[in-house]
Parts: structure tokens; sequence; C-alpha cells
């Protein structure tokens, strides 16, 4: 890898040193890691249209790191929609929610179902016609690092997003600027430090640039959020599922990179397209966060600690 091509000029997101090592190619794309606290992320920088060329069209119809049909998903997006909601209402009244990176509006049509009231934000424009000419749901064309806000949201939901905004201060900026205090994230991700990714390293199916651009675990994904002033309520495994014609589309794609390719190949032949499968991994994790209704405190800092440690024991 030649440290030319390497952006190492910016200091981690999530540690703030400036401390990269190259860790591996995958795909022609570069991937650094922080030696500080073991955040990766593609070494190049995206370009303007990042978010309009890598999420057009094709990405929610052509398969390969991206969707077969995404309109298939429907029954299992709806489902961790509701499954969500209730979650969401163990900490709160059901209020206001943001779904960030909506697409179709599957999952806050989830959500709505079980009493929130949501706007989604989605850069597709196909995308969103679908969501609001189909389900009748509000769902506005952009990125959220452009988002301007209405209201102050009581939640916000960044479902298989954060590693794949193009600028993740800017995000991160905006997304808190639409939150109340004490306002709640809910973050879902894949597990960079999971036995599988380790298993299968570089070949690990999330390692998918350029859609992908970070990678996180428990414990950096809070360390980030400290930062921008959340603190860590809960961490868990979601109830993820995808449906048979997703899998062997991504079984298809990503094989060709894994030992026995033929196999997986087969395997994927097997699965009826529209069948509902809980995802079996255990490299997906969901994390809770509230945005402090004030400073920080001596107290309120050692509670952090002790629900973040205690949270990530459970995933690990």
């Amino acid at each position: 890898m030649d440290e030319k091509e390497l952006n190492v000029a910016a200091s981690c997101p999530v540690c703030g040193a400036l401390a990269w090592r190259p860790w591996a190619v995958v795909r022609g794309f570069a991937i650094l890691e922080c030696a500080g606290c073991g955040f990766a992320q593609l070494a190049e920088e995206p370009e303007s249209d990042y978010t309009e060329r890598v999420y057009g069209d094709a990405y929610f119809s052509a398969g390969g790191a991206g969707y077969p049909g995404y309109e298939h998903l429907e029954p299992a997006l709806r489902r961790t929609g509701r499954w969500y909601g209730r979650l969401l209402r163990q900490y709160g009244p059901a209020g206001w929610v943001l779904d960030i990176g909506s697409a179709a509006g599957f999952l806050l049509q989830g959500l709505q179902e079980v009493g929130w009231r949501g706007v989604g934000l989605e850069p597709n424009g196909r995308m969103c016609a679908f969501a609001r000419e189909r389900l009748g749901l509000e769902v506005r064309q952009g990125a959220i690092e452009a988002f301007e806000p209405d209201r102050l949201y009581d939640a916000v939901l960044w479902v298989q997003v954060i590693g794949h905004v193009r600028d993740l201060e800017a995000a991160l900026e905006r997304a808190r600027a639409a939150t109340r205090r004490g306002g709640l994230w809910l973050i879902e991700t894949w597990n960079r430090s999971s036995w599988q990714a380790r298993l299968w390293g570089s070949r690990w199916h999330h390692y998918a640039p350029p859609s992908v651009r970070r990678w996180f675990d428990p414990r950096t994904l809070s360390a980030l959020l400290r930062r921008w002033d959340f603190e860590l309520l809960r961490v868990g495994r979601p109830p993820k599922r995808t449906v048979g014609r997703h899998l062997r589309a991504l079984l298809e794609h990503h094989s060709a990179r894994w030992p026995l390719r033929g196999f997986w190949r087969a395997l994927g032949r097997l699965l009826p397209e529209r069948l509902v499968i809980p995802y079996p991994g255990r490299d997906v994790f969901y994390a809770l966060f509230r945005r402090f209704a004030c400073g920080w405190g001596f107290e309120v800092c050692l509670q952090n600690l002790a629900v973040e440690w205690a949270s990530i024991a459970v995933v690990l």
C-alpha cells in the first residue's frame, strides 16, 4: 500500500489521535486503522458527488453490494421498525422520530405503527417517491450533511447509515442540531470486533467499499458519541432479518473473495426468494444513546462508563 495514497492528515474522529496505519486493500480501496483505538475507515476522501453516485437507483435494484429489489425487504424492515419503536418507548414516550437513510420508508412505517410520528431523510429520489406515493409517509430527499430541520426530534435513527455517510462530522453535527436535549439516538451498525469479523479478516462481507466507508465496534462507537455529547444507555443485538433474494445476491457478490466460492453460490440458490430469514451472525449490534440535558458532571461520567462496559461485555 503506497503511503502517498493514504489520507493521514486528519485526526481520528473517535479518539483524536493522528496515528493511522495501513490495514488492508479491499476491491482496490485502501483501509486505514487507528493505532490508538482500532477504528477503521477508507483512506481516500469521498468525491463531492459520492452520495448521489453510490446510492443511485442501481444500489436499490441491481444487487451486488446493494439490493436486488429493495421492495422485497418490506416485511422484514417493518417488523424491525416496530421492534425499535417499542425499544425507544422504554426510555420515553413516543414522539417525533427522524429516520436517516430511510430508503423506501419501511422501517419508518413500522415505527409509526407503534405510535411514533416520523420524518424520513433519503438521498435517492425514487425511494422518496415510493415512500410518499405508496406508503403516504413524509420522506424528504437529501443527505443528512445538508439537513435543515423544522423541529427538534425526540429520537433519531441511524440504522445501517453511520458507516455510509460521506462526511461524518457534518452528519453528526446536523443530526445533533435536530435532536432535543434528552433526545435519543439509536444506531445500528456492524461490529468490527466480532468473532466473525476477526475470523474473516479483510474478506468479512461488511468490508464493502465504496458504499461502506467506516467501521466501528461498541467501544469505538460509544467513544465517538461521547465526544458529541451523548451518553450510552444500552447495547444489544437487533432482530435483524433479511429475505432470501437479498441474501442470495450478497452471497453471489461477496463469495468472489471467499474460499469455496462455489459452495456459497450453491447455498444462495437454495434460498426461496421471499423467505424472511433471521440474520444468523453475531457481527451486528445496536447502541442506544441519550443527548445530555446539561453539561458533563463527575457522577454522570462514572455512570456512563459503567453502563458502557457492562453493555459491551454482553455483546462481546
